[in-house]
């Protein structure tokens, strides 16, 4: 190997450059190289988060791509699709199948439920003009068939025979009585 410390001719006098001797250009290499070094590990670390992120990106559109899938077989299920999505990025569960059974049961009301749902009653029943046009329309059909019997008299004749005055005393309050009204 070839001394350092001594002067190359071909370089000249000043042949370690802007270094005074072999000794500070081989610290300053070692500290180029070593920061050199942490460059490339910084560089290969970013890297692999971008192909992870990458790949995960990837993961999740596969995912979302899955569920889209499933929902136009199963329309009922479409409300929840969002849930569903969330669940199976989250990682929680694996199985597509599993997990939207698992939020339909959980969100599953039964005809019972429902009408207890003052919520659910106020959205979807008392707010339908279909539905209250029917309630409205068997409650009248309800009433007009216990109505009393019609007859062809004014509304003012009573259907009690009337009572006649037997004395004149009588048929003289019965006068005061009509002209009292008036």
């Amino acid at each position: 190997m070839e001394n350092l410390e001594q002067p190359n001719e071909n370089f000249g006098s000043n042949a370690f450059g802007k270094f005074k001797d072999a000794e500070s250009l081989m610290k300053a290499y070692s500290n180029l190289e070593a920061e050199f070094t942490k460059k490339s590990q910084k560089l290969a670390s970013l890297e692999s988060e971008k192909e992870n992120e990458t790949a995960l990106k990837n993961k999740n559109a596969e995912i979302e791509r899955k569920v889209d899938d499933f929902v136009t077989k199963f329309e009922k299920i479409k409300p929840f699709s969002g849930a569903l999505k969330e669940s199976l990025i989250s990682g929680k569960v694996s199985s597509l199948e599993e997990e939207a059974l698992n939020i339909m049961s959980n969100n599953y009301k039964t005809a019972d439920e429902l009408v207890k749902d003052e919520q659910f009653l106020n959205n979807f029943i008392f707010s339908n003009t279909e539905i209250k046009d029917k309630i409205i329309k068997d409650y009248l059909s309800q009433i007009t068939q216990n109505l009393p019997i019609k007859t062809n008299y004014s509304a003012n004749i009573s259907l009690t025979p009337p009572t006649a005055p037997k004395t004149i005393k009588e048929a003289g309050r019965l006068a005061k009585s009509i002209i009292k009204q008036k």
